[in-house]
């Protein structure tokens, strides 16, 4: 069976990342292609390096471009895939139209997170969820809500969690906590729906309430850097704030932190949420996507509503006075949760028994 996965970059992010991760798995009977529409990047390095395929075709991945739906279509009559799997709202447009002018047998569309769409969007998107074979989410969230936007027929939605690849070895990190600071860091793309800005300004309120030394690290590139920087320098937090930019290894990090956060407006299924837990590393997130599914609220780790600076100032207020030896053990409990649930052998079972 050869298996095509279109996704509309692999450069970096969290589509991208797992499409990296996935193409560590080891099939001996599928083939799996790898098909970015616009550039490639880090992910598709990666991927190259793990012995699969890729295709970087370098289109306009603007909807609703029908020169590059043509395009695709082309590219699908030549490479004749027996499943067409999209990822995310420009791939899930052009895969669809593409595949079905094509004759691809099997169409599977999937929503990474919970989009903000225009009336005439939700109606292009209720067409070609309810006209694809399987429909696909994270998460129960992010598929419940396609099931009520695009009215689509329960049977053909399907929850196929994400996963981490826990293969990292973790014991060869040279951990150097400062006992003196309680060090938050965020990884994640520097967008508006990941709220960062919330947490600059939560802290700054702790440093203006609490008697703790807390640090917050950013991890990440984007759109919103120079802006976010200009909002540290404008609140005179430079020395207590620090962006990293965009990193390959995100452990060292974690596993020096006291604190992950994410604070995303939405998500689908966050793979540096994954990370973070894999390390240990406590978490606080808000409840976007699957983390409402992964994490029990002070068992293996910490939930806060979507948006609420109020309330994710009050939560961090109490956690960063839970003793470390309280924190340590729900971040181990964090880590054996994600271990045991998401692994990489049940996202390719979920996938194959949709494929079949």
């Amino acid at each position: 069976m050869k298996i095509l996965r279109l996704t509309t970059l692999l450069d970096f992010g969290g589509i991208e990342t797992k499409m990296a991760n996935l193409s560590t798995y080891k099939d001996k009977e599928n083939e799996w292609v790898f098909v970015a529409l616009g550039k490639g990047g880090e992910a598709e390095k990666k991927i190259r390096a793990n012995g699969k395929r890729t295709q970087v075709l370098g289109f306009d991945y603007k909807i609703p471009s029908i020169r590059t739906i043509w395009k695709f279509y082309k590219f699908l009559k030549v490479e004749k895939p027996d499943v067409l799997h999209t990822s995310g709202a420009e791939a899930n447009f052009f895969g669809f139209f593409a595949g079905k002018l094509a004759g691809v047998p099997k169409i599977i569309v999937e929503e990474i997170g919970i989009p903000n769409q225009s009336s005439v969007a939700k109606k292009i998107f209720r067409l070609i969820f309810n006209n694809a074979d399987f429909a696909v989410g994270e998460s129960k969230v992010v598929v419940d809500h396609f099931v009520s936007t695009y009215h689509l027929n329960p049977d053909k939605a399907k929850v196929v969690s994400n996963f981490g690849l826990f293969q990292y070895d973790l014991s060869k990190l040279i951990v150097q906590k400062e006992e003196s600071i309680f060090n938050i860091v965020m990884i994640s793309r520097l967008e508006k729906v990941k709220n960062i800005e919330g947490v600059i300004n939560v802290v700054a309120r702790l440093w203006a309430t609490t008697s703790k030394n807390i640090r917050l690290t950013i991890a990440g590139s984007g759109v919103l850097q120079q802006e976010l920087e200009k909002k540290v320098e404008e609140m005179r937090l430079q020395n207590h704030v620090y962006f990293l930019g965009f990193i390959t290894d995100p452990y060292p990090h974690l596993c020096n932190a006291d604190l992950y956060v994410l604070n995303s407006n939405s998500e689908g299924f966050s793979n540096s949420l994954v990370e973070a837990m894999y390390s240990s590393t406590p978490v606080l997130s808000t409840t976007v996507g699957a983390a409402a599914d992964i994490i029990e609220d002070s068992k293996n780790g910490f939930l806060t509503s979507v948006n609420d600076e109020e309330e994710l100032y009050l939560k961090l207020l109490k956690i960063v006075d839970i003793p470390k030896e309280v924190l340590a053990k729900i971040g181990s409990n964090g880590q054996k949760s994600i271990i045991e649930k998401y692994s990489l052998n049940n996202h390719i079972e979920q996938l194959m028994s949709i494929y079949h």
